[in-house]
């Protein structure tokens, strides 16, 4: 048996027809818009090129930065590992390239992105090209204490113009900026129900990730720490590039594993399947850590451990 759908009235057809062509405009228009603040970012002396990413990211990339491959394990990893809808803090956030990443991960979770130096302005050109993503940014460093300190830059792509750059107790620098305590910076700012849900906090501070860790309060522990294992870490004489005996730990790179210990936190390799990092000697270095709660590890229960390469279960076990 058919079944004749009624016809549409004159009014309605023109509804129709009104509201497909709203919807068309409004698409071309922000074709428009995207395209002109393209060519607006391209204006910029400081921006090479904006590139196009997964997930209808536009990246854009210093003058002196030649193309680099974007290391998307971080979505691989966190996808298993995180909350949707959680917030996020990146703490040294740089140009966004890491910010903008974890923006997905997120999936519809605001990331805190904490910045202290010129790498700020390129920040807010790379939040400013993706309004889908939520991310709010802050000129600021995080460390132990509220109050000033002075900014100095390190050397390679984008260095110049700020990026990858850290606290530095030298002198000379003539670049300041505030300081703020982590916990309490998001309490007062975002309020409780807000850090109550942050369920990360990604910290690549040129050195500086250890003093950030042990400020942490005993009433905030995200269920995941991203750290950087510090480059100069490795060396016994930094100035002379002398390495430390790849048996040993440096005082840096053992602050690394102790300070997340005393928190309450699991040191991983931040790649699969996911093992316990095998020390702090020099022999060990990687370039980053993923710091894991215990009581996430110990309750993670069937979740990960289904997961052929996660493998959670042995790490308990000790295989």
């Amino acid at each position: 048996m058919k079944t004749h759908l009624p016809r549409m009235g004159k009014f309605t057809k023109r509804i129709l027809i009104l509201t497909t062509t709203l919807v068309l405009c409004i698409i071309q228009l922000s074709k428009y818009q995207d395209s002109d603040v393209i060519s607006q970012v391209l204006s910029l002396e400081y921006v090479n090129s904006v590139d196009d990413w997964p997930y209808g990211i536009k990246f854009a990339r210093y003058s002196t930065e030649k193309d680099s491959p974007v290391d998307w394990k971080w979505l691989k990893i966190l996808d298993k590992l995180l909350i949707p809808g959680c917030n996020i803090v990146d703490i040294g956030a740089n140009d966004g390239d890491t910010a903008l990443i974890l923006a997905v991960a997120a999936k519809g979770g605001t990331v805190v992105a904490f910045e202290m130096g010129t790498a700020i302005d390129m920040l807010r050109v790379n939040k400013r090209l993706n309004p889908h993503l939520k991310i709010d940014i802050h000129h600021y460093a995080v460390s132990n204490y509220t109050g000033t300190v002075r900014y100095q830059s390190g050397t390679g792509p984008g260095y110049e113009l700020g990026g990858n750059g850290g606290i530095t107790s030298n002198s000379s620098s003539n670049y300041e900026v505030s300081s703020v305590r982590l916990y309490p910076f998001l309490l007062e700012f975002y309020g409780k129900e807000f850090v109550d849900n942050i369920c990360m906090v990604k910290i690549d501070t040129e050195g500086h990730d250890a003093v950030i860790l042990s400020d942490m309060d005993p009433q905030f522990r995200p269920r995941v720490l991203w750290v950087e294992w510090f480059l100069r870490f490795m060396f016994y004489d930094w100035d002379n590039l002398v390495l430390e005996d790849e048996d040993e730990c440096t005082p840096g790179s053992k602050s690394l594993f102790d300070i997340p210990q005393s928190l309450g936190y699991q040191v991983f390799n931040p790649y699969f399947p996911l093992r316990k990092a095998p020390g702090c000697q020099t022999k060990h270095y990687i370039t980053d850590l993923l710091l894991l709660k215990n009581e996430f590890v110990k309750t993670i229960g069937n979740k990960l451990d289904n997961e052929p390469e996660i493998h959670l279960k042995w790490e308990r076990l000790g295989i």
